[in-house]
């Protein structure tokens, strides 16, 4: 899967490849192919889902859902910096301006790198 995403606090892009295990896809096949034991009144999911974390640092993790709609994390990568910057090098390299607010908790309590 190619993901690109801003660190709006970092002022830096992110962009890379995170490759999705095949126990992963096993999870997402089969949470939509049966029902779940625990509730078995109710159909299969139609669905499957797949949620991505972007986290400081250029961190992925990957979440999917079983067929008991239960999260799981199955997958973390890390990816690297997009030399062109955000929106591909349109508009000068400028970020987004953070909210005062953001900025002030930011200089307070830093960018918590590696709490992911």
């Amino acid at each position: 899967l190619f993901v690109r995403w801003q660190s709006i606090v970092e002022r830096k892009t992110y962009a890379g490849w995170i490759d999705i295990s095949e126990s992963t896809r096993d999870i997402m096949r089969n949470s939509t192919a049966r029902r779940c034991h625990e509730t078995p009144q109710f159909t299969a999911n139609p669905s499957a889902a797949l949620n991505l974390g972007l986290a400081p640092g250029g961190i992925i993790q990957v979440w999917v859902w079983d067929d008991c709609f239960r999260a799981h994390k199955v997958d973390r990568g890390q990816v690297g910096i997009e030399p062109l910057g955000p929106n591909q090098g349109k508009y000068n390299g400028h970020y987004r301006k953070i909210k005062d607010s953001s900025q002030r908790y930011i200089e307070r309590f830093g960018i918590p790198y590696g709490s992911w």
